[in-house]
């Protein structure tokens, strides 16, 4: 069951959403249910769930998470939000935006595992949190969301250019806009988004990774190398992080057989990866032929 709470949260003490202007009263939706699921085990009673009303500086809605993952919200106004997976000691350990209407009252969270438990607090930096994204860069985002999904990279593209010239901490937007970029092989932008998005937002597997991919692809080996070890660092398990660390490899005769435990790893969750395992495989019995 959710609680309204009409005071900002402590750890969010510094941020400062802009209000909008008076306008009608947003439709109150009966109810909101969700549920976050987790790539390792985890005892979902020690979080909560809190959405921050983007419209409204101030409303904030929490709910605790069941056993099973799952929560629920009663009677709170349609609108954009920002959602914190939160710890019963108040740390931040994911975050990201959700826009909720009368035909859109399901929310589904994912939360990554890490080499160093569950969770680990303290994922959403500083920059953020001094810094979240203006409204309108948010319905950037979420319009460069809709035409990425109908297949349209450079529309895409477009939009997010706008929504990190509105908000320049907006790091989810400089992270979507690599991934378009990439898309259209444009890999120099990439690069460049990913470090800035890294700089704002800290490491994490996810940017780390799509930055080593860029890498990779301007032949910068040496580099991308890099952030693949860095990315598998913070999350041992990451399959991304696998495929492209045993991909590297595998392209050299020399460190083939290192390849192969990572492409294994990979290919458990990624069905991509085990046609590389299999060339590798390849590789290497045609190599012991000879």
């Amino acid at each position: 069951m959710s609680n309204r709470c009409l005071r900002p949260l402590a750890a969010l003490a510094t941020i400062v959403y802009l209000s909008l202007p008076c306008a009608a009263q947003p439709f109150e939706m009966p109810t909101v249910r969700g549920e976050v699921r987790a790539d390792s085990r985890v005892d979902f009673r020690d979080y909560r769930i809190e959405l921050a009303d983007l419209n409204h500086r101030g409303d904030v809605y929490r709910a605790d998470l069941s056993f099973d993952g799952s929560f629920e919200f009663r009677r709170i106004p349609a609108g954009d939000y920002q959602l914190f997976v939160v710890t019963q000691g108040g740390d931040i350990v994911h975050q990201e935006f959700v826009a909720l209407n009368p035909h859109l009252t399901q929310i589904s969270v994912r939360l990554s595992a890490t080499g160093k438990g569950p969770l680990v607090p303290g994922t959403v930096s500083i920059t953020q949190l001094r810094h979240p994204p203006d409204r309108k860069a948010f319905q950037s985002f979420a319009a460069a969301q809709r035409f990425a999904a109908a297949g349209s990279p450079e529309k895409a593209a477009e939009e997010l250019e706008k929504a990190v010239r509105i908000s320049p901490e907006f790091a989810d937007a400089y992270s979507n806009l690599a991934v378009q970029h990439m898309r259209m092989r444009r890999f120099p932008e990439a690069v460049a988004e990913l470090t800035r998005a890294l700089a704002i937002a800290g490491p994490n597997p996810l940017m780390l990774c799509n930055l080593a991919y860029a890498q990779l692809n301007l032949g910068r080996v040496s580099e991308s190398l890099g952030a693949v070890h860095a990315a598998l660092r913070l999350d041992a398990g990451y399959a991304q992080g696998h495929l492209i660390l045993g991909s590297i490899l595998a392209a050299d005769p020399r460190t083939r057989a290192e390849a192969i435990p990572h492409l294994e790893r990979a290919a458990e969750t990624i069905p991509s990866a085990r046609a590389t395992l299999e060339r590798a495989r390849s590789a290497m019995q045609a190599a012991a032929a000879n």
